[in-house]
């Protein structure tokens, strides 16, 4: 009688807590933070099981964990979400006046090979240089004798560099403001080297912010650059506080149908794909994204790789 009424509250618990005797499939859980450093330190504690990033990221973050940790081997599939190669620039839905001078400024860096050569400064730089970057920036220094302060000419000194002739006689919304008040502020989540991070001086820098700096140095204004968390800066592009956004966007479906979506712009030619990081001792674990079904992963809230975990993981467990 006393193991008969022991089974029954077994039972009970197991149906208030939505499972059975029979079922041993854990949940997958995607845990969203703020910005990379909470999920490495989660990665880092045993908090979770693995972390989605770009390619880049994640070879930078498992060369300078010392052993700590190790790319899985398991990337996403990216060609479920069509050709969309590279980053974006972001500004508020109908300001396509802006975006249209913008557009003309980024594919005019790409054509004359400036956005590679800030590319390969930014990663040496942000220590997540290879090869190709190194023998690019050769012996030049990253920084020159130009004062690092707000006036971001250390970024980019582009007096030198060719610009495209843009027509502005027409320039409406959000591009006559920044005609007429001189200045472009731009937002940035400054935690993804090598397009956007915080150096050693304290200073924001990386290839997109090179690239900020060339667009408004076209369009003969000053830039002015705001930090914030990464799901703040479209938050702050959509209700006007900033002008507009670089901040390592990727394309994707619904932030095309909210925002004006500049075209992408590459800064060198490796494969872009995008995979998870784990703990070096259990990476050995993981052949396919069926392995990650069960396990807690982190990725940042808004990111590419959010999407990824939910589109191509949590759906497996459904």
């Amino acid at each position: 009688m006393k193991k008969t009424l022991i089974l029954i509250v077994v039972l009970l618990i197991c149906t208030l807590c939505g499972c059975s005797s029979d079922d041993k499939t854990a949940k997958t859980e995607l845990e969203l933070v703020t910005t990379l450093d909470q999920a490495i330190l989660a990665l880092s504690t045993g908090k979770c099981d693995a972390i989605a990033l770009d390619g880049t990221t994640a070879e930078n973050y498992v060369k300078q964990s010392d052993g700590m940790f190790a790319m899985s081997g398991v990337n996403f599939d990216l060609s479920i979400y069509g050709d969309y190669e590279g980053n974006v620039a972001a500004a508020k839905k109908g300001e396509t006046s802006l975006m249209k001078a913008v557009n003309e400024c980024i594919s005019f860096a790409m054509e004359k090979g400036y956005y590679a050569y800030w590319t390969a400064l930014a990663k040496v730089q942000s220590g997540t240089e290879d090869e190709d970057a190194l023998a690019i920036v050769g012996d030049d220094p990253i920084f020159s004798d130009v004062p690092v302060d707000d006036t971001y000419l250390y970024l980019l000194d582009s007096s030198d560099l060719e610009k495209p002739s843009l027509d502005l006689s027409s320039a409406d919304g959000i591009l006559k403001k920044v005609l007429d008040q001189g200045y472009m502020l731009i937002a940035t989540s400054p935690d993804y080297p090598a397009n956007e991070f915080i150096t050693e001086e304290g200073v924001v820098y990386g290839n997109e912010m090179m690239l900020a700096k060339y667009v408004c140095d076209c369009l003969g204004v000053a830039l002015k650059i705001e930090t914030m968390d990464f799901n703040a800066v479209l938050t702050a592009v959509d209700t006007g506080k900033v002008d507009m956004s670089f901040s390592g966007f990727g394309w994707k479906a619904d932030r095309a149908e909210a925002f004006e979506l500049s075209i992408g712009y590459i800064g060198d030619d490796k494969v872009s794909y995008h995979t998870l990081i784990v703990p070096a001792d259990t990476a050995d674990q993981y052949h396919s994204l069926q392995d990650f079904v069960g396990k807690h992963i982190v990725a940042q809230a808004g990111s590419l790789q959010q999407m990824y975990v939910e589109d191509q993981i949590l759906a497996l467990g459904e």
